[in-house]
């Protein structure tokens, strides 16, 4: 004689067996129903799939649930469970789940209970509403899970709705398979618990990259190169952003505001030694190769920068305004923060992308055709009001003190100035020995626009 939660097991899979063809009749009326749903909301999804409740899925919920105690009769069982028939909504991305849930509970406009809603187009089909989505599961993740209601003649069919992204379908797919079914005996419940947590996490990660990609190549259609590069920049300072935001919670339990700081160190990775080539492709994946590289790594936010040997400087220029920020990167967190990101970012050593970044500051503020413009009315007296230039512009970037300095939009806003009074000079002025006399009041213009648009 077998065990009695056995013969109830037994007698429970022969009435689902009985009821299996109406079931897969019904999910797949279900199935073209819900898709008529999606595209008739012009909202995008994958695929529309739907299953039913399988023998070994049976056998093995009633012991776990211990159904026995609960239920009766196995006919109390089948009328009861709530996922006989599973309907799955599959998207692109996580943030899509959300979009699919809103166009559902659109669509599912009446009711006469306040639980289950249904549309009077049809109201065999019926889904509950009342409870908030998404619902948080045993594992501490959340899941959009919805029970539905399919009256079919006289009775009620139960089915359940899940709506799932790429990521947390592959999600459910290692946590089913490596969990579930895995029979060897678990001893490191902890560790086990924090490596699915790791990779639950990790896969969010790669859902929000994935969106970004996707965004940043489908909203941008115009052919001009500068806006798919500043598209392309922009969607690697939010992974750069994403990247180091976590590592710095972790290492030092708080997070400051450093977008700036990726945009410009990204756009700075994208424009060094450029030569007019259209790069943006590679550029892009290599810093995405990059970035998830430091991903892997412990980085430590509250250590100071070294360089080995002592940066070398190309002019007075470099010397002056590097020097300053060497003062800075070892006493400011938002200097060391900026500094420590364009190094890790970067493939040299820190000594080498120091004096890179600061020469392609130099390159930024002084436009080439401007120089030309300076040397074609001044001939080699020119190089005198460039240096001029150049020296005003550091001394001005020393007394405003700040790291906006560093900034992509305050570097442009430099670039404008310098190119503005250059502009002048060449207009007003006729000799070398006329501009030594109005030096001053240049140099003071360049001063004072530069920290008004800077500062404010």
């Amino acid at each position: 004689m077998s065990l009695k939660e056995f013969e109830f097991i037994d007698e429970s899979i022969d009435l689902l067996n009985s009821l299996t063809p109406t079931l897969n009749m019904l999910s797949k009326e279900l199935e073209n129903y819900f898709e008529n749903i999606l595209e008739s909301s012009d909202q995008e999804y994958l695929n529309v799939n739907s299953r039913v409740k399988t023998e070994y899925s049976l056998r093995e919920k009633i012991i776990r649930n211990r159904y026995l105690k609960r239920y009766e009769t196995p006919q109390e069982l089948i009328h009861n469970l709530s996922d006989l028939i599973g309907v799955r909504l599959e998207c692109r991305f996580i943030e899509e789940e959300k979009l699919i849930y809103k166009v559902l509970k659109s669509y599912f406009d009446t009711t006469d209970d306040n639980i289950y809603f249904y549309n009077k187009s049809n109201d065999k089909v019926k889904i509950r509403l009342d409870k908030e989505q998404p619902r948080k599961q045993k594992n501490g993740f959340e899941i959009y899970r919805i029970n539905g209601l399919f009256t079919y003649g006289k009775n009620k069919i139960n089915f359940e709705i899940q709506i799932k992204s790429m990521v947390n379908i592959f999600w459910s797919d290692i946590e089913h398979q490596v969990i579930y079914k895995n029979n060897t005996y678990v001893m490191v419940d902890k560790f086990l618990s924090d490596v699915m947590a790791s990779i639950k996490n990790n896969l969010a990660m790669i859902d929000n990259q994935l969106l970004s990609v996707y965004k940043s190549f489908n909203e941008n259609t115009s052919k001009d190169k500068t806006l798919k590069q500043k598209s392309m920049e922009k969607f690697l300072a939010k992974i750069a952003y994403d990247t180091f935001a976590e590592k710095m919670e972790k290492d030092i339990g708080f997070i400051v505001d450093f977008k700036k700081p990726c945009e410009t160190i990204i756009n700075y990775s994208f424009n060094k030694n450029k030569d007019g080539l259209d790069i943006s492709e590679d550029t892009t994946i290599q810093g995405l190769m990059r970035l998830n590289e430091i991903a892997k790594k412990d980085i430590d936010f509250n250590s100071k920068i070294k360089f080995g040997k002592s940066p070398e400087f190309e002019d007075e220029f470099c010397e002056k305004l590097g020097s300053f920020i060497m003062s800075k990167l070892n006493c400011e967190f938002i200097w060391n923060l900026f500094f420590r990101i364009l190094f890790e970012v970067e493939p040299l050593n820190n000594k080498k992308d120091f004096e890179n970044f600061i020469l392609f500051i130099k390159e930024k503020i002084v436009p080439i055709k401007h120089q030309g413009k300076l040397e074609l009315n001044f001939k080699s007296d020119s190089k005198y009001i460039l240096h001029d230039i150049y020296m005003e512009v550091a001394s001005t970037l020393i007394q405003i003190d700040s790291i906006e300095i560093l900034y992509e939009q305050s570097l442009d806003s430099i670039n404008n100035v310098v190119r503005n009074e250059i502009n002048s000079i060449c207009r007003n002025i006729d000799s070398y020995n006329e501009y030594k006399i109005k030096r001053d009041k240049y140099m003071d213009n360049i001063n004072r626009k530069i920290k008004d648009a800077i500062i404010g």
